[in-house]
């Protein structure tokens, strides 16, 4: 073993192991800089995650060769930095793929939101009010008035004025019987729709619903 040891070291040392040896550093030198391009130029996170860390990989190795303790502090910060950044975006896009496909819980909604109580045949709110709040049905139920609809607990309304060019109510919302409600602003209710993709995607989808069902009433009555 000893033999290998000093053989490949005479080697190093020699003219071709000098100029295999400056070849090759100046091959991983280049790998390093392709990949800091190479990630500044992808457009998707998870693809330019993975690249950062193999440049963080390479850069670590360059570092190690060379002696340069900024280089390998440089990247050896980095790497887990760039793991946990992607390990992040991977539980962000499961967590919208399963908001996609299953009903929004509000549980966690609850504490952004402060209740309200109203009686029997009390309206929530008036078509053509200026609107500022949204609301959940705790208990009771809620009609809007000018599509008949009933909205049991645990539905969500009330938010559809926030993406109107005026903001106004474009319907009555009217209590059947006693109804608690949790209410939220629209200033909380955006910052919610920012921070949250999967409220997000869950209040696109809920509108886009909106739309659909008063469509068919449209096309129901002109029938």
């Amino acid at each position: 073993m000893s033999e290998l040891i000093d053989t490949l070291m005479s080697w190093a040392a020699s003219d071709t192991g000098k100029t295999v040896g400056g070849a090759a550093l100046t091959a991983l030198a280049w790998a390093e800089a392709s990949t800091v391009v190479g990630a500044a130029y992808m457009k998707r996170m998870i693809p330019l995650r993975i690249t950062a860390m193999l440049g963080n990989v390479l850069g670590v190795t360059l570092g190690l060769i060379i002696a340069s303790p900024p280089t390998i502090a440089k990247h050896a910060i980095n790497l887990p930095l760039n793991f946990t950044r992607m390990r992040e975006m991977r539980k962000l896009i499961a967590s919208v793929r399963e908001a996609n496909g299953n009903d929004l819980n509000i549980e966690w909604l609850k504490p952004f939101m402060h209740p309200r109580t109203l009686r029997r045949g009390e309206a929530v709110f008036m078509k053509g009010d200026d609107a500022d709040e949204a609301f959940v049905v705790v208990e009771g139920r809620v009609e809007i008035v000018e599509r008949g609809a009933i909205l049991p607990p645990g539905a969500i309304f009330g938010e559809m004025a926030l993406f109107t060019t005026n903001g106004k109510r474009t319907a009555t919302a009217r209590c059947i019987g006693d109804v608690s409600l949790l209410v939220i602003t629209y200033e909380q209710f955006e910052q919610l729709y920012f921070q949250n993709p999967e409220f997000g995607l869950y209040l696109v989808r809920l509108i886009v619903r909106r739309f659909e069902m008063n469509h068919r009433e449209e096309e129901l009555e002109s029938a």
